[in-house]
């Protein structure tokens, strides 16, 4: 069966939903109200999984600075025992471990970019100025079109259903 007629039943869903939200203002802010709440909760999301995954990578090029440093000692212990075979292959693995250092450091500092950037977009939308405070008469109208959002919303519903 074709998904043709899943893509068609979308289109009309959204068409429905722009028009519900075309007659309904304060809807279309509420929903995009909370969009940018949700995408804040995701860059706060984010930034605690790249918290974790710095703090792992740390760990990561700690232990590996460790291996370095014993590679290295075996090198020099190579050389001074003229072991020149051994001395070289040790040589060569330690080369392989630094390179992992390298792209460990340059790893980090991508999480570190990453971090800095989610902080200024957090920090740019929470200094966004909230609405000034409604007055009653405004907050009357406010309940009174959600009210009615909720009735056009419950009919569309019930339309789909048939």
């Amino acid at each position: 069966m074709s998904a043709a007629w899943f893509d068609e039943l979308t289109r009309e869903l959204e068409r429905q939903l722009e028009g519900f939200l075309d007659d309904h203002p304060s809807q279309r802010e509420l929903l995009e109200r909370e969009e940018q709440a949700e995408a804040q909760r995701r860059r706060q999301r984010r930034l605690l999984e790249i918290a974790a995954a710095a703090d792992l990578e740390r760990q990561r090029l700690l232990g590996l600075s460790g291996e370095i440093r014993q590679w290295r000692e075996r090198v020099d212990r190579a050389r001074s025992a003229a072991a020149t075979d051994l001395a070289d292959r040790a040589e060569e693995h330690l080369g392989r471990l630094m390179g992992q250092g390298r792209e460990g450091w340059q790893a980090l500092a991508a999480l570190g970019e990453e971090d800095a950037r989610l902080r200024a977009e957090i920090n740019r939308r929470e200094t966004v100025t909230e609405p000034a405070p409604v007055s009653v008469g405004d907050q009357l109208e406010q309940d009174w079109a959600a009210f009615e959002a909720d009735q056009d919303l419950h009919e569309l519903r019930r339309r789909q259903a048939r």
